[in-house]
């Protein structure tokens, strides 16, 4: 299992955002290239992330992208299931498919109990949280 390039694009999207300073507005164009995302695809991304409240988007000719609330207030599920939707493991933790062997399955509650701890992660990682450590990283790389 893997996240999907939109997923992934949609990470370093936002959290480029999610380090500049409160309130600071970026164009999706800008964003791309110092992350080295491709442009077009991005904006599409970006797009999601609007429809499901987490940036805002500003037109004209001081127009952009920024959060649309603080980074401690974004989770990395938010936005993965913002591009991707509900995460699932398998079909059978799909609450929208379901199974009509989870009470025979051997399987089901190892899966289940994965997928419960791998959203708890995704649930208690914020983008603050990314943030901070990025800039870490990067000052003991100077």
């Amino acid at each position: 299992m893997r996240l999907t390039k939109g997923a992934d694009y949609a990470a370093r999207g936002i959290l480029h955002l999610a380090k500049l300073p409160p309130g600071s507005v970026a164009l999706v164009s800008d964003i791309a290239a110092l992350e080295g995302l491709p442009n077009s695809y991005l904006a599409k991304i970006f797009q999601d992330l609007a429809r499901e409240g987490l940036v805002h988007s500003f037109r004209g000719a001081k127009g952009g992208f920024a959060l649309a609330r603080p980074a401690s207030e974004i989770t990395l599920r938010q936005v993965i299931e913002a591009v991707e939707g509900p995460i699932a493991l398998n079909r059978c933790l799909a609450p929208w498919e379901g199974c009509d062997k989870i009470e025979t399955c051997a399987l089901y509650p190892v899966l289940a109990e994965a997928q419960k701890r791998l959203l708890a992660v995704l649930d208690n990682t914020t983008l603050q949280e990314i943030a901070q450590s990025d800039s870490e990283l990067l000052r003991n790389l100077l």
